[in-house]
């Protein structure tokens, strides 16, 4: 990857996200494990900085969103009927993640007069459900692919063998995702109202080790992305 490639992605706003919530987990996970009190306070401020950014950019993503929903529409392109439910289900609770996050943003400001803590339980919910499903799907999509595998076994010929590897392929980047899914789901249900299963139960190390893995395998699913565009053109 060059110089060039990096200021492109940055350039993105997909890709400057995934970079702060990779930089603001980490620091999470940093401050977790030193013992100074100065540089766990510096650590906790530069993550919360971060996290505090992502939440002031994602302001703006409604209408790409609403976009991405339409275009998706009822899932045509999916493999299957089950896959398609789940697409649609998901972009309906990614929809409705982002005005609920607005509204507690905006209440934490003093900019509505509400209590921000059901918001943000509402929106958490919403990433929680949108996690669950897009795992399903992942391991669906997984499935799918084994059934396609399976047909191709015993006929030797160069196309299938071609065809084999892109099937494997695109098995581990479901397998990717899906590990992805799990890490944010096991932080998401964490941050719902204490007795709904493993709420509040995690330690801040927990949160910080999850985040990085997972940002870091979004940052590689990124990167895969740019290499087999480059290998494209």
């Amino acid at each position: 990857m060059t110089i060039e490639d990096i200021s492109k992605f940055l350039n993105t706003h997909n890709g400057r996200d995934k970079v702060i919530r990779t930089l603001s987990y980490t620091t999470k996970l940093a401050a977790s494990l030193v013992s100074s009190k100065e540089t766990v306070r510096k650590l906790e401020t530069i993550s919360g900085q971060l996290s505090a950014c992502r939440t002031v950019l994602r302001l703006f993503d409604d209408i790409p969103m609403l976009n991405y929903t339409l275009t998706y529409g009822w899932g045509k392109e999916e493999p299957d009927k089950l896959s398609r439910v789940i697409g649609v289900l998901t972009n309906i609770a990614d929809q409705l993640y982002f005005p609920l996050e607005h509204v507690a943003w905006a209440s934490d400001h003093k900019l509505v007069s509400t209590r921000s803590a059901p918001w943000w339980t509402a929106c958490t919910a919403c990433w929680s459900l949108s996690l669950y499903l897009s795992l399903a799907k992942a391991l669906r999509c997984m499935c799918v692919l084994q059934q396609h595998k399976s047909c191709l076994k015993g006929i030797d010929t160069d196309v299938n063998s071609v065809v084999t590897r892109q099937l494997l392929a695109q098995q581990r980047h479901q397998l990717l995702i899906a590990l992805r899914c799990i890490g944010d789901l096991a932080q998401a249900v964490n941050w719902l109202p204490d007795g709904f299963l493993w709420a509040g139960k995690l330690e801040k190390w927990h949160c910080g080790v999850l985040g990085t893995v997972t940002s870091i395998i979004s940052l590689y699913q990124a990167y895969q992305k740019i290499i087999i565009d480059q290998k494209s053109k």
